[in-house]
């Protein structure tokens, strides 16, 4: 089978050569990988990990690798690190020891005070910053020798109101401002269907998933309640969802932390692909998840980041990777992959036990 075939029966329920998968890491990991298993680039890892998927670059929640600094935008170097994406927001790259991070240093809306304020605030117009007319020519020249899962990020919607406007002042616009809350969704929602819909139109069906990355948890509870997702944001991503399935593309979702609560949400609003399943955050085991998914959705991820995989020896790892397989892939519709990024801790031998379950 090729990744493709591989990914889209893997979704259907149907039988698999093997498991389908997906290698995730930051720069930084991919670059100990090359030097230890001597290999030329990061496109080699990727091939002697089996990843099925090829991300044509994961964009508005990291402040600019890839994604749409490669079709038409370069985010602006400001200076000590500092990058201006189009939006206006600033980020800083951060160094700590082996690797690093990007952090929002500045939010062009935050502190602004009433509906008028914010209407002074001109928002990005995807027909002025990005071409995607190289993009099918960009996706065909990944399938040397192999057809790829491709995925590219298309709608960040929560994300990008709190980064415009700064966590703590939208958070109180959720509570207090419905009107100000309102205002920034619809503009980026607005935003991000146009982007998206460029991106469809111009891929000619070379583009096989659309990414929806929302953090809407963290290690203990939903950022927002679910009471606000459903006032909120649910029927905008239901309406994104239903364009972006317009054009035969599957959707797959991303929202790190505890989201219990919204699962069925989620389910019910078309998302095919579930990431990246923190089993510790969500409180659930795999037997548990997997239940109240009831094989209407593809599971993706799982394998812990946080501890298993920086402290854990390769058997532990292994045997993880097993239950995983074994428990959330019982009808298929399970890819294995992390629950995060590999970081810079995780042992290498740990890596090699997860790409030796790729089976």
């Amino acid at each position: 089978m090729t990744s493709q075939e591989r990914v889209l029966a893997t979704l259907g329920g149907k039988p698999v050569d093997r498991v389908a998968s997906d290698f995730r890491a930051e720069p930084e990991v991919f670059e100990k990988l090359q030097r230890h298993l001597r290999l030329p680039n990061a496109e080699a890892v990727r091939r002697w990990a089996k990843s099925d998927f090829r991300d044509l670059g994961v964009s508005f929640s990291t402040g600019g690798y890839g994604g749409y600094n490669s079709f038409g935008w370069k985010d602006q170097d400001l200076g000590d690190n500092v990058l201006e994406d189009f939006w206006g927001v600033r980020r800083k790259m951060i160094g700590y020891e082996g690797g690093t991070y990007i952090d929002i240093i500045y939010s062009p809306l935050k502190g602004v005070s009433g509906i008028d304020a914010l209407r002074k605030y001109t928002f990005p117009d995807p027909m002025k910053i990005f071409d995607f007319s190289d993009l099918p020519a960009a996706v065909r020249s990944l399938h040397t020798g192999n057809r790829y899962f491709t995925i590219i990020e298309g709608e960040s919607l929560h994300d990008r109101c709190w980064a415009l406007r700064g966590i703590e002042d939208f958070m109180v616009d959720l509570m207090i401002d419905e009107q100000a809350a309102r205002y920034l969704i619809e503009n980026n929602y607005r935003f991000f269907c146009e982007y998206t819909r460029m991106i469809l139109e111009k891929a000619n069906g070379q583009v096989d998933a659309i990414g929806m990355y929302n953090d809407l948890g963290n290690q203990q509870s939903m950022m927002i309640s679910p009471e606000l997702y459903r006032k909120y944001f649910k029927e905008y991503q239901r309406d994104y969802v239903r364009m972006a399935k317009s054009f035969g593309v599957k959707v797959f979702y991303h929202s790190c932390g505890h989201i219990t609560e919204i699962l069925e949400d989620l389910v019910e609003i078309g998302v095919d692909i579930l990431d990246p399943l923190q089993f510790k955050a969500l409180r659930l085991t795999p037997t548990q998840l997997r239940d109240i998914c009831k094989d209407r959705i593809t599971l993706h991820g799982g394998l812990d980041t946080q501890e298993l995989l920086v402290r854990g020896t390769p058997a532990q790892v292994r045997e993880s990777a097993c239950e995983l397989k074994r428990e959330l892939g019982r009808r298929g519709q399970y890819i294995l992959s992390c629950s995060h990024l590999l970081q810079v801790d995780v042992p290498l031998q740990n890596i090699e036990a997860i790409v030796a379950e790729v089976i």
